[in-house]
């Protein structure tokens, strides 16, 4: 080998260690960037309410334990709501709603939904405590509705909602939802 092939391959092997490190550079500074990123992003997660199934009323009787999950997600359409996901809770009051009170409650519904993005908030309730009274088709929850601007809790308050049901072509419904006053 003479000595210029020897340099011009030294020249060459240079250039693309030197190439390798500017990318492994570049790569390195990316990765910091997305490292700093990360540590500085909040997060916000917002509760979707369950999805049920329909439930029949055998012989007459109501299930405990579908009035109990048609109550829980009535709630949780109703509460656990931001200006992002306002539509799925519309629709879960929708599609379990008498239908003569499917009007009254979805107006209730738009009027809590109007709140929140007027006030570009959300909501999540925690449900502490649950009496039901199967006789009158009624479930009372009790819990906790927590108020959140972004990810910053600003209000917490003790909440009492009773939901009403009745019996409707075989199937429970819901049929109201009023707030009650809570023991303080």
């Amino acid at each position: 080998m003479t000595f210029d092939k020897l340099q011009k391959s030294i020249r060459t092997a240079r250039l693309q260690r030197n190439a390798i490190l500017a990318v492994a550079a570049i790569l390195l500074l990316i990765n910091a960037a997305l490292s700093v990123r990360l540590y500085t992003q909040t997060n916000q997660v917002v509760l979707v309410p369950t999805n049920i199934s329909d439930g029949m009323v055998a012989r007459g009787a109501s299930d405990k334990r579908y009035i109990e999950a048609l109550s829980l997600d009535a709630i949780y359409g109703l509460y656990n709501a931001s200006p992002a996901n306002l539509d799925y809770g519309r629709t879960v009051i929708e599609r379990i709603a008498a239908v003569a009170d499917r009007n009254r409650l979805l107006q209730h519904y738009d009027t809590v939904a109007t709140d929140i993005r007027e006030r570009d908030i959300s909501t999540v309730f925690f449900p502490r405590r649950i009496e039901h009274n199967l006789d009158r088709l009624q479930v009372v929850i009790e819990g906790d509705l927590h108020t959140y601007l972004n990810t910053v809790q600003i209000a917490r308050e003790e909440r009492r909602v009773m939901l009403s049901f009745v019996a409707e072509a075989g199937s429970v419904r819901l049929a109201a939802i009023s707030r009650l006053e809570t023991d303080q």
